[in-house]
């Protein structure tokens, strides 16, 4: 391990988190907000935190192994330091509460432990919206496109962005960056003018784009988008999650072709669509059926909470902890899900879902027929068995994490909904689970030792889970 050139890299990225924090520190001058001097210092200790890593000299080369080790440190610093606003300002209590605020901004999950959001100090609000940005498009990435010195950095680029089918979307890793941030900057700005458009302030449209385009859905309101009551806020927000749960990479092939045809003519996107319509269909009959809500009603709501869970964003337009059973296991269900490999979403992905549930039909078609060759293929490319092995590994470790987290959320005494609720949430970034910390509750009253058990999740699958736990193996650490 090549531990000079990690920690210097490490520090360059603690160094570029300090620069950021100008920016929520200007806003709470702005608003001339109680939470100014705790941004100084927050700035001021991770300046010079990430000075002291960028001292070291580095030497050698990134190899796949330093790549994992700066990113898998690199995020557990960058939550660490970022959580020093929200413990020094008094907007937490604890550092546990602080982390765990940190953690869910960054890994785009948007769990929050703030049962008084609305009387929050608006840098601190801000603040955490911002996280959630950085952490959606993955902020070792927009390293990349900011430090041309970080040689080598395809390993740093796939370790933040794993993804089981690798797409550079231009031959140079650094162009690459660059264009991805571009267009993830450009339909930001787009939102923040059309929320603007439908009657947000500049502000509350600032944080919630934000915190749509990173799929993370922190609000500036205590129950999210319902608190504004108006369809055409409800639906600006519809339209970016379902647009930020889209592979990046096929926005370039559309500019660029100047055509729709590669959208549609992804599987994985074909597949998201039909699961999005026919999950919204089944819940609308159930609210129609049970609660007798009118069908217009019903659809509206169905829908937005439906893109809202698959593109684990988490906003909510209604408490759907009180829908019938039905309708709540279908969300709980899609908290599984989530969107596109290549998006900012969270949970297991649709492209591996295709791929295993294609296998699995091949493994079932060879029972009676061993002889027969039938490739698993998605596009119309077969995929590796290497590839498919790494999908079913990443299948099951993800399963035995989400069982993990519950039974650890239950021992410190939460009821079994809640911790079904929160460690599937958590595990898969989507925010708001069912019972205690559903979408008007919060996660407060959880144990201490479970919100470090749910900020492990997060940090799991928003690295998908392999630069986490790389770190704790002895072996990944020799020489």
């Amino acid at each position: 391990m090549r531990l000079r050139l990690v920690l210097n890299t490490v520090g360059k990225i603690l160094i570029l988190l300090a620069i950021i924090m100008l920016v929520p520190l200007g806003v709470a001058l702005c608003y001339r907000g109680t939470d100014s001097l705790a941004f100084a210092k927050s700035i001021i200790v991770t300046f010079l935190a990430g000075g002291i890593f960028a001292l070291i000299k580095p030497e050698g080369n990134f190899r796949r192994r330093e790549g994992l080790a700066v990113v898998g440190l690199g995020w557990i610093l960058v939550t660490i330091f970022g959580a020093l606003p929200f413990l020094w300002s008094g907007t937490t209590q604890t550092y546990t509460d602080a982390f765990f605020e940190a953690m869910s901004g960054f890994t785009t999950t948007g769990a929050t432990i703030l049962a008084d959001v609305e009387g929050t100090a608006r840098g601190i609000l801000f603040w955490r919206s911002l996280t959630q940005w950085l952490g959606g498009m993955g902020i070792i990435v927009l390293s990349l496109a900011l430090f041309p010195a970080l040689r080598q950095g395809v390993f740093l680029y796939e370790a933040e962005v794993p993804s089981p089918f690798p797409d550079k979307v231009v031959p140079r890793l650094r162009t690459t960056s660059v264009v991805l941030w571009l267009i993830y900057s450009g339909l930001t700005l787009l939102e923040v003018l059309m929320l603007r458009g439908v009657g947000m302030s500049w502000y509350e449209g600032t944080v919630h784009a934000l915190g749509t385009l990173a799929t993370g859905g922190y609000s500036t309101r205590n129950i999210s988008a319902e608190a504004f009551h108006s369809f055409p806020v409800e639906l600006v927000l519809t339209v970016f999650m379902f647009l930020a749960g889209l592979n990046f990479s096929l926005y370039y092939r559309v500019l660029k072709k100047r055509s729709l045809k590669p959208l549609w003519r992804s599987t994985e996107v074909r597949v998201f669509c039909g699961v999005i319509l026919v999950a919204s269909l089944l819940i609308a009959m159930t609210l129609v059926r049970t609660d007798r809500m009118p069908w217009g009603e019903a659809g509206r709501r169905a829908l937005f909470q439906v893109v809202s869970v698959m593109t684990t964003t988490g906003f909510s337009s209604d408490n759907f902890d009180r829908w019938p059973d039905l309708a709540r296991a279908l969300l709980l269900v899609l908290m599984f899900f989530g969107a596109c490999t290549g998006s900012t979403a969270g949970s297991i992905k649709i492209g591996r879902l295709v791929v295993l549930f294609r296998y699995a039909c091949r493994q079932v078609a060879k029972a009676f027929n061993p002889r027969q060759v039938i490739p698993t293929k998605l596009d119309g490319v077969a995929v590796p068995a290497t590839t498919i092995h790494s999908m079913a590994a990443f299948f099951f470790i993800y399963l035995a994490l989400f069982a993990v987290g519950t039974l650890w959320v239950t021992a410190t005494g939460a009821d079994l909904v809640t911790a079904v609720g929160a460690a599937a949430s958590c595990l898969g970034n989507v925010g708001p689970g069912l019972g205690v910390v559903g979408p008007w509750g919060n996660y407060g009253s959880l144990h201490p030792l479970a919100k470090w058990m749910l900020s492990l999740l997060m940090l799991a699958g928003r690295l998908e889970i392999l630069p986490l736990f790389v770190l704790f193996s002895p072996r990944f650490w020799h020489k």
